[in-house]
């Protein structure tokens, strides 16, 4: 059970943990002890989501996976800071929205496009790239700019990262994004008109 929360929590995968506070604990035998909630579990929601759009986001954990493949990957949890969260969904993110990049692959010897991957992970981090070893410790509390969209996982809509991004200009929340779209979309020039048919 504890495997599968911290499987849950490396996807991200969303629950609120303002609406169903848990208490779980191993005893020295491995054995689990009875989860207490501050709630009946029947009256538990799904929280809103983040909405889509660009925000700034800081390294607070990364961890070394293995996916079902057998591929080695970085997973870095990034975290949004609440006075970045639309002020309608704050409320759910006490402690900022926390978001995974699990894309990071591990390069293995020879493999050129997870290198330039991890190159362009390294620069949005703003960290040096003219070197031979990396320690992804060293990415802990650097920022990036983080691009998110919606997608589905189990069937259901959540918030996940698309790209990561350097933190050269202001990251902009989903109103502000969806706002300056329809700007470009009124200020295109109207099409022209047909030409006609030569006889």
């Amino acid at each position: 059970m504890m495997e599968n929360l911290r499987k849950a929590l490396l996807l991200g995968t969303g629950f609120s943990l303002m609406s169903c506070v848990a208490y779980a604990a191993e005893d020295e035998d491995g054995s689990l002890d009875l989860i207490e909630l501050d709630e009946n579990l029947d009256d538990a929601e799904k929280p809103e989501e983040l909405q889509p759009g660009v925000y700034e986001g800081e390294v607070q954990d990364v961890q070394k996976q293995t996916s079902s493949k057998g591929n080695q990957y970085f997973a870095v949890k990034f975290v949004i800071p609440p006075e970045q969260i639309p002020a309608d969904l704050r409320e759910g993110f006490p402690d900022g929205a926390v978001l995974y990049w699990n894309r990071q692959v591990v390069p293995k010897k020879g493999d050129r496009r997870a290198t330039w991957n991890l190159k362009r992970f390294i620069e949005a981090l703003g960290l040096p790239t003219n070197t031979n070893a990396i320690d992804p410790n060293d990415w802990m509390g650097q920022r990036a700019r983080i691009r998110v969209r919606m997608g589905k996982w189990e069937g259901q809509e959540r918030a996940e990262i698309q790209s990561v991004e350097a933190a050269e200009s202001e990251a902009r929340p989903a109103g502000r994004t969806a706002a300056r779209s329809q700007r470009v979309v009124e200020e295109a020039p109207a099409p022209k008109a047909k030409a006609r048919a030569r006889r």
